[in-house]
């Protein structure tokens, strides 16, 4: 069973107003909780790519480094 915990936010008159205006009354909740999750999902994701980013950065520096090694006649 999913709990469910009330909490109190500001908001804009003008995105209230909209918010009454296009989303039913009863649906206003679940409309709000899932734009908060599908945020919070691009946010996981970009930070995720900025980290593959760095990594793959970092690799391709050391690759970079290293191919003055390659041929050095050791086999």
């Amino acid at each position: 069973m999913i709990t469910t915990e009330k909490v109190t936010v500001s908001l804009s008159k003008e995105v209230i107003d909209t918010l009454r205006e296009k989303i039913p009354k009863r649906k206003r909740s679940k409309f709000i909780e899932e734009t908060i999750k599908k945020r919070l999902q691009r946010m996981k994701e970009q930070s995720l790519i900025k980290a593959y980013k760095e990594a793959y950065s970092e690799i391709e520096k050391e690759s970079q480094e290293f191919d003055g090694v390659s041929g050095d006649g050791l086999s």
